[in-house]
């Protein structure tokens, strides 16, 4: 919305460097990959309320995995892990009837928000390729300014350098986000990495699941150790 205004108002003092993602593929190279260990998604409900619980139907349909699309407050949580545990329970998932489920329907809708949607499909354009951290290169996953408005694209007006900081090799954030390992069993995990100094995606944001375990959920290696072998 600033863009277009901007476009209406031809207020030409500022840039926008885009680094916006689409949900689809990300979510494809994690499912698919050949060790993933990861039993059902909740979908965020800031990305369903614009997109709608509809963008998440190809991982029940393609690949048989329950995703329920829920609020951020403790109650919702909750419930959408119940709700997972339920198609598990009830023989969905044995059966191959895997299903998106919206628990945060007092904000998502199925179609999601057209007008919202056209917005986007306006102001933004689908990108050839994009790097994620953690993920690599991936087709088709990123999103830039459009033609439309490429007087306030940063890209277009600079010569950006395309720097790439890779991951240290001690960081497994890749094996975290396809569920191959649990964060504490990265080398590094509350001990190099932390959230105070993170070295890795997964600690970086307060959302990610190194993050959430360090501050949530901190267990010692022994312990750890047991539930792995456990499992």
């Amino acid at each position: 919305m600033t863009l277009v205004a901007a476009q209406k108002q031809q207020v030409r003092n500022f840039s926008v460097f885009s680094n916006h993602v689409k949900i689809e593929p990300p979510l494809r190279a994690i499912v698919g990959a050949d060790e993933t260990r990861i039993d059902g998604f909740i979908g965020p409900g800031h990305v369903g309320t614009v997109v709608g619980a509809d963008a998440f139907k190809f991982l029940p349909e393609e690949f048989n995995k329950p995703v329920v699309v829920t609020g951020f407050e403790p109650l919702d949580i909750l419930q959408a892990v119940a709700m997972l545990i339920d198609q598990y329970t009830s023989g969905a998932i044995a059966r191959g009837e895997a299903r998106v489920e919206n628990q945060y329907s007092r904000v998502v809708r199925d179609g999601g928000n057209p007008a919202a949607l056209r917005l986007l499909n306006r102001v933004f354009a689908t990108r050839d390729t994009f790097e994620w951290r953690g993920l690599g290169w991936m087709p088709y996953s990123g999103m830039g300014i459009s033609e439309e408005f490429a007087a306030w694209d940063a890209e277009r007006l600079f010569d950006v350098p395309g720097k790439r900081i890779p991951d240290p090799p001690a960081c497994e954030c890749g094996s975290v986000l396809t569920g191959r390992i649990k964060p504490w069993e990265c080398k590094v995990f509350g001990t190099a990495c932390s959230p105070e100094k993170p070295i890795g995606t997964c600690m970086v944001s307060p959302e990610g699941a190194c993050a959430a375990f360090y501050n949530f959920g901190r267990i010692d290696r022994e312990t750890a150790h047991a539930i792995v072998i456990e499992d």
